[in-house]
């Protein structure tokens, strides 16, 4: 799992050896309007830990310039280096929320600018680790003028699944999983979650496929689809801090310098 902070850099962390590791910040040119996005994920066969920073400098983005740097760090090298941006299209991605790792690449929200001036257009772009080239997958029909602030992307299971969460307290959310990787017909809406009183927003998904809901009151609770029923995690924690994300179970961590340290 990843985490990044802008002062302190890029941090990798894995829950099965509670042990993490802090990457070098990758030196960029100063800039008081820049927007950084960050993915985290692996090599679809050499399963090598990588880590992917796009660039974009606003002034670049009104010009629909995009992005203008692509940094790349892979556990083998132990160092960034900067890339093309292959195949990017004419977007921003979005760093509200946090990127889902499926299919061997990483995938953001995004905002299409071309579209900019005749209203809002989401889509999704991803990175493909293996390939180190993006491209773009479309969102569900009804989705696509959602702003992207109340879009999220997450993983279900092994397949991607995007959430359009409530205008308001009291608004019902949406989850959408596309059955067919890449293929946007296969877009289909899994469930509608209204959160009444002080349910605040849905987090992620538990293995067995409950969904994981923020409360106003600063717990996470978890909701099954089937029955309809909420049941307590016993966590809590500030409503804002909450995310969930899966993981596959590794004994190894990427050490800078000499690859990967074992627990």
């Amino acid at each position: 799992m990843v985490n990044f902070d802008s002062s302190q850099g890029v941090t990798l962390w894995n829950p099965s050896i509670k042990k993490s590791v802090t990457l070098p910040i990758p030196s960029l040119p100063q800039s008081s309007r820049r927007r950084l996005v960050l993915g985290f994920g692996a090599h679809p066969k050499t399963h090598e830990y990588m880590v992917v920073f796009i660039v974009y400098e606003m002034a670049d983005v009104m010009q629909r310039k995009f992005p203008s740097n692509v940094l790349l760090y892979t556990q083998g090298a132990g160092s960034w280096r900067s890339i093309p941006s292959v195949g990017h299209p004419h977007c921003l991605a979005c760093d509200d929320w946090f990127p889902a790792f499926v299919n061997g690449s990483v995938h953001w929200i995004a905002l299409d600018m071309r579209a900019f001036d005749d209203g809002i257009r989401s889509l999704i772009v991803l990175f493909n680790m293996g390939s180190q080239a993006f491209s773009v997958v479309m969102m569900p029909a009804a989705l696509v003028s959602e702003s992207p602030l109340r879009l999220s992307i997450m993983s279900y299971g092994e397949s991607l699944a995007v959430l359009c969460h409530g205008s308001s307290a009291g608004g019902s959310s949406s989850i959408w999983v596309m059955k067919e990787y890449g293929v946007a017909e296969s877009w289909a809406k899994l469930y509608t979650i209204t959160l009444p009183g002080v349910l605040d927003q849905i987090r992620g998904f538990r293995e067995n496929g409950e969904v994981l809901v923020s409360t106003s009151d600063n717990r996470l609770l978890c909701y099954d689809c089937e029955t309809k029923t909420f049941a307590n995690t016993g966590y809590t924690g500030s409503s804002d801090a909450f995310s969930a994300y899966t993981f596959m179970e590794s004994l190894v961590l990427v050490q800078p310098g000499n690859g990967f340290i074992s627990g």
